[in-house]
């Protein structure tokens, strides 16, 4: 019975963590690797935008900013044995009281954090050298920028610097997400009462995260343009990490694009994401 009830536990826990991760990523088409359409003899240019992906009301999801551009999602809460017991209707339960945890969690973030992610793209996007517009057009491509913050089973909470990237309109409409995985973790108590070392050492992370972005929307602008026949093809591999599915750490399929000791660099069905080898697990395709 005890596992039976592990796997029930798990099962319910995937179902809360593709909706949390539902509410930031679009899938516009069928299921493919996102590879940004980038135009030939031309730089891209971005506008910034408020992409309905990242601030509209999500589940197990909260907005830890009015600007809404630090995003807090969470999948705890949740009651095994309502959804044993009560079936459909213990599990739209757990649903709820999952939100309800998130709510909770949000109401003590609030306010606390004072960085601005709109701003640490805009300045990491100068110093790379893209274009940067105030009014879009058809052929620009509009950046979302804001900062997500997962909690982890375990409490810790893991944060990234993440771009939603939208272009195109109708049939032509493409969309994906960016993320790049931050070196430290917190805790609820930490980014509830935030001190002056966190708020500098946070900024500070964020800073450079959205700067690792923006070097690589630079060279993927560049490679793709200069010399699209001779990029090396991306492997393959598949991974979980519960940074982008809170309690969950569910199979990801993926393409490597390169791997250092600290960071992965993989292409998913979502979009392109930096993450920690030490929060990750490879499942096959060792890298």
């Amino acid at each position: 019975m005890i596992g039976f009830e592990a796997r029930a536990h798990r099962r319910a826990l995937g179902v809360f963590a593709l909706l949390a991760l539902a509410g930031l990523t679009a899938c516009v088409a069928p299921p493919s690797y996102r590879n940004r359409p980038v135009a030939a003899g031309a730089p891209s240019t971005f506008v910034l935008a408020h992409a309905a992906i990242v601030e509209e009301p999500r589940h197990a999801t909260r907005h830890l900013d009015e600007a809404k551009t630090i995003v807090y999602t969470q999948t705890q809460g949740g009651s095994l044995t309502a959804g044993l017991v009560f079936g459909a209707l213990g599990a739209l339960a757990n649903v709820g009281m999952v939100d309800s945890q998130t709510g909770l969690d949000a109401a003590r973030m609030k306010g606390k954090l004072r960085l601005e992610p709109r701003q640490l793209f805009v300045d990491a996007a100068i110093r790379q050298g893209l274009a940067l517009t105030d009014a879009g057009g058809a052929a620009a491509t509009a950046a979302t920028p804001y900062l997500y913050l997962s909690k982890s089973p375990g409490g810790r909470l893991r944060a990234a610097a993440a771009v939603q990237l939208e272009q195109g309109s109708g049939a032509d409409r493409w969309s994906g997400l960016y993320m790049y995985q931050l070196p430290s973790a917190y805790s609820l108590d930490d980014l509830a009462r935030p001190s002056e070392d966190l708020q500098r050492k946070l900024a500070a992370e964020a800073a450079q995260g959205f700067g690792e972005l923006a070097a690589f929307i630079a060279r993927e602008d560049a490679g793709r343009k200069d010399a699209p026949a001779k990029a090396q093809p991306e492997r393959e591999f598949v991974f979980s990490t519960e940074l982008l599915a809170p309690g969950g750490g569910y199979p990801t399929p993926a393409r490597l694009i390169s791997s250092s000791e600290e960071l992965v660099w993989c292409r998913t069905l979502e979009g392109v994401f930096a993450l920690r080898r030490s929060s990750m697990k490879i499942r096959t395709g060792g890298i």
